[in-house]
């Protein structure tokens, strides 16, 4: 925040929000994993990836002085972005309140589960881990009731390689906003 009481946030969670965003919008989503391209299914993979990192940033918050705040200023830099996708779509402020709200809850709740699920504490992509998290894309991403979407699995596999990139990152670079995800 600047004086003002405006919010302006630091370059690294400019950084890690921009390279979420931009893992999150990769073209084999939405192609070749027939992620829906639609307003909710970016929300979901946007969701999905911030998720990831927020979990990560937690792991190094209590250790590393710059880290302490990033979380919140990523979370922030996001739903300011949402809401100013939401005006341009001519989403009105009355309207704005509710789908805001809506959405945050939505990601709150994908980032509890998503964030049990990431706690695999050796990155070890077992079968039984792997369901879960198939189960968990479907149904929030696909928006499959009970059933596992086709390309679940192969989201699923992509989550693992994330994750295992997240942890391999040094504390001080996420720190600094240093993220750029690989390739698939």
């Amino acid at each position: 925040m600047n004086m003002l009481g405006l919010f302006r946030p630091s370059d690294a969670a400019v950084a890690i929000y921009g390279a979420s965003v931009a893992e999150a919008r990769r073209g084999e989503y939405y192609g070749r994993m027939g992620v829906p391209d639609t307003v909710d299914g970016r929300f979901d993979m946007i969701t999905l990836v911030v998720s990831l990192v927020l979990g990560r940033i937690g792991k190094i918050a209590k250790t590393t002085k710059k880290a302490k705040s990033l979380g919140q200023e990523v979370f922030d830099i996001m739903f300011t972005d949402m809401e100013q996708n939401l005006r341009v779509m001519g989403v009105s402020d009355e309207g704005m309140k509710y789908r805001i709200r809506e959405m945050a809850g939505g990601f709150m709740g994908r980032m509890h589960t998503y964030g049990t699920l990431s706690e695999n504490k050796d990155g070890i992509e077992s079968k039984q881990l792997l369901e879960q998290w198939a189960q968990a894309v479907s149904r929030n991403i696909f928006r499959t009731d009970g059933d596992i979407a086709p390309t679940a699995t192969e989201l699923s596999h992509r989550v693992f390689a994330i994750n295992l990139f997240l942890t391999s990152l040094d504390d001080g670079d996420i720190a600094n906003g240093k993220i750029s995800f690989p390739d698939f």
